[in-house]
């Protein structure tokens, strides 16, 4: 077996794990799996997916409720960031679906900030992140993707609302 195949078989089987360790809600394990990965040669593609669920894991453990606000924003700045990092692979014309996912993992990194912060300008964020989304979900005839966007894009108006009564 060739050095390049034993390793595409070890993160394959690290994926794998950190799937399982997100399953049983241990996102601290995941987190440190996936942070692993990335310190690894990936290929783009797989490098995208890792970056991904890592951001996911770590706004998860952001919304903790025994989560300080500063150890929260760190989490979520870093989710952010590997998102839009893997955003650089995930192109919505040649990954139109990876593209979309991430993008709606965006905006609800985004929501999760303004939960935090209660700045409006994360909300704006949010709102631009879900641009184009539901069209690519649509055209791909992804219904239960363009229901997720949907119920975020819906949650982001009832913050707007929300804002809007407060005032």
């Amino acid at each position: 077996m060739s050095k390049s195949r034993a390793a595409g078989e070890t993160v394959a089987a690290k994926l794998a794990h950190a799937k399982t360790l997100i399953g049983k809600r241990d996102f601290d394990a995941a987190v440190r799996l996936y942070t692993d990965l990335l310190q690894t040669d990936l290929p783009a593609d797989l490098r995208s997916e890792v970056e991904t669920n890592l951001a996911v894991a770590l706004c998860t453990l952001a919304q903790l409720p025994d989560v300080s606000k500063d150890i929260a924003l760190s989490q979520l700045d870093q989710a952010r960031e590997l998102l839009k990092a893997a955003l650089k692979h995930r192109r919505k014309t040649t990954a139109p679906l990876d593209w979309a996912s991430c993008r709606a993992n965006l905006a609800l990194v985004y929501m999760a900030r303004y939960g935090v912060t209660r700045n409006e300008n994360d909300v704006l964020a949010a709102h631009l992140a879900l641009d184009g989304t539901e069209e690519v979900l649509k055209q791909r005839g992804e219904t239960d993707l363009v229901g997720w966007v949907s119920a975020i894009r819906d949650h982001l108006l009832e913050l707007r609302d929300r804002r809007a009564r407060r005032r």
